[in-house]
């Protein structure tokens, strides 16, 4: 008897099942009189994994609205608040780990953005962003969570102070940046904090008096540069030389975080 039974609920579960779900897919996808999403919404890629789910109401998304990679992973959880175009959102890399997670706006990034490590999870970089633009301080980060550089941002574009910084958290090199290009003072540091070279930008190009330091703080070197090209450049030394090597290698090293390898745009 009991092996009957047992037989009969499983042919029914699976019979309603599949019947429930049946009935259930019919409310996904429905507009109203007007063409907007109302209710459930989800779409699939070709293999048939799906690419996204969540609720709209009056053409927007309403509450929680999740997107997956082709492969079926997860890839991004976006939250929405009632009426509002603004949404929390967590990004994923294809393996479960975090990758991101902020605030947007409509389509546009705000507030504060943090970006994680494939590898340990560490917050690598962290910026703040206002009505889709790049304002205030962003920064880079050590695997240990002290920063390695910051940068200064107004509308988008680098204006202000630029610090890297060495794993013992002093001072590197210290610039400032005026629509995106390296102008007015420069320095470098030892990382005892002693100055190693100071000199000047003008529009990215080494401007005007450049005295390299002796680690007892007296003058090595003492050059004039002319829109970047130098005066007694055959008197620098291999070292002096490799120092401003690191000099341009240093002006924009780290890649912006982009948000754009996790999600599509047009994949509603």
């Amino acid at each position: 008897m009991n092996r009957r039974i047992l037989f009969f609920l499983t042919v029914w579960f699976a019979f309603n099942g599949c019947m429930i779900q049946a009935q259930s897919d019919t409310i996904f996808n429905q507009t109203d009189s007007k063409g907007l999403k109302q209710g459930y919404w989800k779409k699939c890629y070709p293999n048939g994994n799906l690419m996204y789910k969540g609720y709209f109401r009056n053409g927007k998304p309403d509450g929680e609205l999740r997107r997956y990679y082709e492969s079926g992973a997860l890839k991004v959880v976006m939250v929405f608040t009632g009426t509002s175009d603004s949404c929390r959102s967590v990004l994923y890399y294809e393996n479960g780990k975090f990758a991101a997670r902020g605030n947007y706006i409509g389509t546009v990034k705000d507030s504060t953005w943090e970006y994680f490590s494939f590898y340990d999870q560490a917050v690598k970089s962290r910026e703040t962003y206002r009505s889709g633009k790049k304002n205030g301080f962003s920064f880079h980060y050590f695997p240990d969570g002290t920063a390695s550089e910051r940068t200064e941002w107004k509308d988008d574009r680098k204006n202000g102070s630029w610090e890297r910084y060495y794993a013992n958290k002093s001072v590197m090199i210290k610039g400032f940046y005026r629509d995106d290009t390296l102008n007015g003072p420069f320095y470098v540091f030892a990382e005892n904090g002693a100055l190693s070279v100071q000199g000047s930008f003008l529009n990215n190009l080494r401007n005007d008096r450049w005295v390299f330091y002796k680690e007892d703080g007296s003058v090595d070197i003492d050059l004039t540069y002319i829109n970047g090209k130098p005066s007694g450049e055959e008197e620098m030394t291999e070292k002096q030389k490799e120092i401003l090597r690191l000099i341009d290698e240093n002006q924009g090293k780290y890649a912006e975080p982009d948000e754009s390898d996790f999600l599509q745009k047009g994949d509603q």
